[in-house]
C-alpha cells in the first residue's frame, strides 16, 4: 500500500473550500488548522472527534460541503481533483463488525432500514439516508451493506492515491492503542511536536452521542461504553461464522489493505472460536 501523504500546515493559504490536490492549503496556524473526519456510521467517528480536540486542541469538521458517511463525491475545478481544503482522518470498523454494528442500529429505522433478520440484512439492496436535512434529506442505495463499505473506503484511498492528505485509521486501534493513534495522527497532520506516545489517554466511559456540524452531540450517553464492540472474535460469536463467510466474500481485497487490513481473512479464520461455529448451525438471526 502507498505511504499515506503528510499534510503540511506550512504551505501558503488558498480558499480552503475548493482547493486542489496540486494546490497549497491554508494555514491559520499550527495548533487552528482543522481537519476533516469521515467514516461510515458506527466507525469511531466521534470518538475520533472527541480525542482528536481533547488531545490534540485541533477542532474537527463532519459535514462542512459533505456529508460524513457519504460516498466521497467527484469534486472538480477544471482538471483539478478537490477535496474541500483539509486533511481527512478516516475511520474504520473491520467489515465484519461493521455490519454487526449496522444492523443493531438499523432496528432504530434511522440512517438504515430495519430489513429482517441478519442473515437477509447483509445479503439485500442496502440504504443509507442522510440524518438531519429532513424533510429533504440525501439518500444512498447499495447492492448490499457490503458493497457500501467497500465503495465508501475505496473511494477515499482513491482521493488519497491521488494525493489528498488521507489518512485511515482503525477504530479497534483507536480504542486499544489511543495515544499511538494520536501519535500517528498529528504527525500525519505534520506537527512538529507528534503527539507522545507515552501520554496517558482516557477512553470515555459512556458512549457518546451521534453529532454532526448542524447538532452537535449532547455529551455522554448513559450507556457504558463497551470495548468488545471492537473485538472481532465477540463480533463473530455474535454473527455466526456462516454469515461472516458471506460477508468476506463481498468484500473487496484492496479495500481491506486500504484500511490497513491486509491479512483480515486470515485474521477472522484465526478468531473464529466455538460459538461463531455453533451460531452458524443454529441458523440465521
Amino acid at each position: 500500500m502507498d505511504a499515506q501523504p503528510v499534510f503540511s500546515p506550512d504551505a501558503a493559504a488558498t480558499d480552503m473550500s475548493i482547493s486542489p490536490i496540486a494546490g497549497s492549503r491554508e494555514r491559520p496556524g499550527v495548533d487552528a488548522v482543522r481537519v476533516r473526519i469521515m467514516g461510515t456510521p458506527r466507525s469511531g467517528t466521534n470518538l475520533a472527534k472527541y480525542l482528536v480536540e481533547r488531545y490534540l486542541k485541533i477542532p474537527v469538521v463532519f459535514d462542512e460541503g459533505f456529508w460524513k458517511h457519504g460516498v466521497f463525491p467527484a469534486l472538480m475545478n477544471g482538471r483539478d481533483i478537490q477535496y474541500g481544503g483539509l486533511p481527512i482522518v478516516v475511520t474504520s470498523k473491520d467489515p465484519v463488525t461493521q455490519l454487526l454494528s449496522w444492523f443493531r442500529l438499523a432496528r432504530n429505522d434511522t440512517i438504515f432500514e430495519p430489513n429482517g433478520n441478519l442473515g437477509s440484512f447483509i445479503s439485500k439492496p442496502f440504504a443509507v439516508r442522510q440524518d438531519f436535512t429532513e424533510p429533504r434529506r440525501m439518500e444512498y442505495r447499495f447492492r448490499s451493506p457490503s458493497d457500501y463499505w467497500n465503495q465508501f473506503y475505496f473511494a477515499l484511498d482513491a482521493l488519497r492515491r491521488a494525493g489528498a492528505p488521507v489518512h485511515f485509521v482503525c477504530y479497534e486501534q483507536l480504542v486499544s492503542s489511543p495515544a499511538l493513534s494520536l501519535h500517528m495522527i498529528s504527525h500525519f497532520l505534520g506537527r512538529s511536536l507528534p503527539f507522545d506516545v507515552r501520554s496517558t489517554v482516557e477512553i470515555p466511559r459512556h458512549a457518546l452521542d451521534a453529532s454532526n456540524d448542524i447538532d452537535p452531540a449532547g455529551g455522554l450517553t448513559q450507556d457504558r461504553f463497551d470495548p468488545a464492540r471492537a473485538d472481532l472474535a465477540t463480533a463473530l460469536a455474535r454473527i455466526g461464522w456462516r454469515n461472516a463467510s458471506a460477508i468476506l466474500r463481498a468484500t473487496d481485497d484492496d479495500v481491506l489493505s486500504a484500511t490497513g487490513r491486509a491479512g483480515f481473512r486470515k485474521t477472522c479464520r484465526e478468531a473464529a472460536g466455538p460459538k461463531a461455529m455453533l451460531r452458524s448451525l443454529v441458523g440465521f438471526w
